[in-house]
């Protein structure tokens, strides 16, 4: 399950979309193939299992909508990172759908990457949990297609921690102060994975000293300077026991626990159950202070061509072939679509009553929910997480 500076390139970024329509048009009359770009998650290209529809099987998302939309051809790649993705659509990459979570909303549209969205080209609008239309806008305009949300909490290898003696992480407090659970007896203490991410960390870390990030509940993070020099010496305390500060964290996460050579990091569902399905005990527990809670979806990209198959792509998204098989059933993630959440309750309640799919608010309220920084906060947060990076 989240995861913040980035270039910005200079020039000026041109909108080619008048003549979008009538190729549009002009490609479906002919019964032509619509090519579009999507740009998005690895995991929202390959599921671990294959999707089933008409009893065939599909290995990625792209080739299921395309069997279902023969007209339309689907070309994509995938970024570790949003602030990644914000840079190469600032400098030019062709894109027509991409998948941002809810806080990278505001920097999407104050750069003019993304247009509201057409809901009324999407089928599966209307099935969406109502609390998801609220959250999916932004100036009062429907930005965000929301289709999964989930935490980020702790993931620890217990067979480490019990064969060493040291204590089991509980909280984000545990995750910053290995030295109360004992790692300073280990061979080599340097045994915790971090993201190298200012906004991530320094929310960790201020969860973890019992701030409160989002304290005049305006929807957007911000803490003082003084809540900033806490949260530094916190980071710099937890640093000699830091194997990696990791820019790929989801992907480097499995490999490293994997080998021992991490015993603890910040983790998400998937990354655990693809560890326990090849055989590792670990464990993957929400802080006691409250995970962080994401919510991901797709956008469409300013000046596309195709805005009807992007749209069509986007819907695809929240249908049950993605939402129930991949997002719910292979992530555990939590889904947007109240129709599909039904269907789930019939086939799978355990997972329904655990996941919480169908009481979203409650579920969403139990975590510390990923918001945009204030302005000025930006700034700040680099400068803190520079400082501690080269100390």
């Amino acid at each position: 399950m989240n995861r913040r500076k980035f270039l910005i390139a200079s020039g000026v970024i041109i909108a080619a979309a008048v003549i979008g329509g009538l190729w549009w048009y002009t490609s479906r009359r002919e019964g032509g193939p619509v090519t579009i770009n999507l740009y998005t998650w690895e995991e929202e290209i390959y599921p671990d299992e294959p999707i089933v529809i008409d009893d065939k099987e599909f290995d990625t998302i792209p080739a299921a909508f395309e069997y279902l939309n023969p007209n339309i051809k689907v070309v994509s790649a995938y970024y570790g990172d949003q602030d990644k993705m914000v840079a190469e659509l600032l400098g030019g990459r062709k894109a027509d759908v991409i998948a941002p979570c809810l806080d990278y909303i505001p920097i999407l549209v104050e750069h003019d990457l993304i247009q509201p969205l057409d809901t009324s080209l999407l089928t599966n609008w209307d099935k969406l949990y109502p609390v998801f239309h609220k959250m999916s806008t932004y100036n009062g305009k429907p930005y965000l297609s929301p289709s999964n949300y989930g935490t980020e909490a702790i993931d620890y290898l217990r067979p480490a921690f019990k064969e060493n003696g040291l204590k089991e992480p509980e909280s984000w407090y545990d995750f910053f102060h290995p030295d109360e659970l004992g790692f300073d007896k280990l061979p080599n203490p340097r045994r915790v994975l971090m993201p190298d991410d200012p906004k991530m960390g320094i929310a960790m870390a201020a969860l973890a000293l019992g701030f409160d990030l989002d304290s005049d509940n305006d929807g957007k993070w911000e803490l003082t300077d003084s809540q900033l020099d806490e949260v530094k010496e916190l980071l710099l305390h937890q640093k000699p026991y830091v194997l990696k500060y990791s820019e790929e964290i989801d992907s480097e996460l499995p490999t490293l626990m994997a080998n021992g050579d991490v015993y603890m990091s910040l983790g998400w569902a998937p990354e655990t159950l693809e560890l326990k399905d090849e055989g590792y005990d670990v464990v993957y527990v929400l802080p006691e202070e409250g995970p962080l809670v994401f919510l991901c979806g797709n956008a469409v990209v300013k000046g596309t061509e195709h805005v009807e198959a992007a749209h069509k792509l986007v819907d695809f998204y929240l249908s049950e072939y993605v939402q129930g098989q991949v997002f719910a059933e292979q992530y555990w993630y939590g889904i947007t679509n109240s129709e599909v959440v039904e269907k789930l309750k019939d086939e799978d309640p355990e997972l329904v009553e655990g996941l919480m799919l169908d009481k979203p608010e409650e579920a969403l309220a139990k975590g510390v929910f990923e918001l945009p920084l204030d302005e000025g906060q930006e700034e700040k947060w680099e400068e803190i997480w520079n400082e501690v990076m080269s100390t």
